[in-house]
């Protein structure tokens, strides 16, 4: 191999490669921008017994005209503390999952109140709901994601951790010396009363 056929074809690599890293940043920087929805099941940390259905845009660009297809009806309402006493949970019939959502801006969501997890067994069982979330982006590009729906994985777990609830906590460990304290109050100022009595 001569020199000039070797020099030709470093000269072909390496435009193939700067080629290559191009796409490949374009890509990238592309990706960056463009939405990207999910949609999953989490407790809400302010009210531990209550599980959210959330939708987010955690992309970067704005996810529109967004339209939401289910395997089943979406029980609503599904309240119950544990497996004795639960109510009959009613279909969902409106809201972003039902009626879609016109736009979700980057970092933006939605969260419903879905249930509590006994409400929620008994409503959908063992097998997930399957959403599939259909949207487009500013440039009219067209994505489709399938996520399921499902509580069975939130079986004894725990979403106390919050600030709210630690105070709580914290409250409900001084409920039991405060009560004592005010019977004991009770007890001394129903003793003057009756020290004075003539």
């Amino acid at each position: 191999m001569d020199w000039t056929a070797a020099g030709a074809l470093a000269a072909l690599l390496s435009a193939a490669f700067a080629a290559g890293y191009t796409y490949l940043t374009y890509q990238l920087v592309r990706s960056q921008r463009e939405p990207h929805v999910i949609v999953y099941v989490r407790h809400d940390e302010s009210r531990p017994t209550m599980l959210q259905i959330v939708i987010a845009n955690i992309g970067g660009g704005v996810a529109s005209k967004l339209r939401f297809h289910l395997t089943r009806p979406v029980p609503h309402r599904a309240w119950g503390f544990d497996p004795e006493n639960v109510s009959i949970a009613s279909s969902m019939t409106d809201g972003p999952l039902i009626e879609g959502v016109r736009s979700l801006a980057p970092g933006d969501s939605r969260k419903i109140d879905w249930g509590q997890f006994w409400g929620l067994v008994k409503a959908i069982g063992d097998e997930a709901i399957t959403v599939t979330c259909e949207y487009e982006d500013r440039r009219r590009k067209g994505y489709r994601e399938t996520f399921p729906l499902e509580v069975r994985s939130f079986k004894t777990t725990n979403a106390t951790g919050s600030d709210a609830q630690r105070v709580i906590a914290e409250l409900e460990g001084i409920k039991r010396p405060l009560e004592q304290l005010c019977k004991d109050v009770a007890k001394m100022l129903a003793r003057l009363i009756e020290a004075r009595e003539p």
